[in-house]
Parts: structure tokens; C-alpha cells; sequence
């Protein structure tokens, strides 16, 4: 399968990815399938971040061969975590 996105679909999907990473795993104490399989795709988008230009969204470790989103991607994000958060508190 191929897909062609924009840089702006780009990081609207980088984006979508944190947050269902987010969701999916924050809460877990150890890795399980789902885990594991949402961990290969991220990695997987993550990849094509500096050629789109999110360099400073995502970075690569060299030493552990993997890519992470940057603070600035995390502080930017987590205003809709936040955001969220905050109207679950509400209920």
C-alpha cells in the first residue's frame, strides 16, 4: 500500500499517532501485543519525518536506533491531551 500525503496531512497524522499511542498505552505497566504493533507503526511514520520537514517533531537516538517525538512536539500536543483530560474531570 501506498499513501501520498501532504506535510500538513503529515503532521495531522503524527499528530492523530501521539494521541492514540497515547491513549492506547500511557496507562499500561508492560508491553503487550497491541503495544508492540502500535510501537512498529509509529516508528514506521515516524521515519519520514525529516524529509517532510517535522525535525523538530521527531528526532532519531542513534544509540537506540528509534525515533521519539521532541518536546516541542509533546508540548504541542498535549494541549488536546490537556484539553481532554480536563472535560473527562468535568463529567
Amino acid at each position: 500500500m501506498k499513501i501520498e500525503l501532504t506535510k500538513n496531512q503529515y503532521k495531522t497524522l503524527l499528530t492523530l499517532m501521539y494521541c492514540g499511542e497515547w491513549v492506547v498505552n500511557s496507562h499500561k505497566t508492560s508491553v503487550d501485543k497491541l503495544s508492540k504493533s502500535t510501537d512498529d507503526l509509529e516508528q514506521l511514520v515516524f521515519s519520514f519525518a525529516k524529509e517532510n520537514g517535522l525535525e523538530k517533531w521527531i528526532e532519531y537516538d542513534e544509540s537506540m536506533k528509534m525515533y521519539f517525538p521532541t518536546a516541542d512536539m509533546e508540548d504541542e500536543i498535549h494541549i488536546h491531551i490537556d484539553k481532554y483530560d480536563k472535560k473527562l474531570r468535568q463529567r
